[in-house]
């Protein structure tokens, strides 16, 4: 038992030892098509996640991007309305789908 606390004990120490040296964190950016409703995407999907999730999904057809947006409304709770999952789904099919 009192092999356990000082284990417990080194890790806690360990943990809470202070970091000097300067970390930079590394930047990710990725090249999305711009349209009209650009504006869509960026007040409903960027608060959550970025534009890689969106590419990384590769191109889709248009029932796959509507169950997405679907499910990100119904599932995660993204406030996404009505009008708003209609110009979601239009730009995703239009840059990023497949027939």
């Amino acid at each position: 038992m009192n092999k356990i606390i000082w284990i417990n004990l080194l890790l806690v120490l360990n943990l809470s030892a202070e970091y000097t040296q300067k970390v930079k964190v590394p930047s990710m950016t990725f090249a999305v098509a711009e349209d009209k409703n650009i504006m869509v995407m960026q007040r409903n999907c960027q608060w959550c996640h970025s534009y890689g999730y969106i590419l990384n999904q590769g191109k889709q057809p248009k029932e796959f991007w509507h169950k997405v947006v679907i499910k990100m409304r119904e599932v995660y709770k993204a406030p996404i309305t009505p009008h708003d999952e209609k110009e979601i789904v239009r730009y995703l099919y239009t840059h990023y789908g497949k027939d």
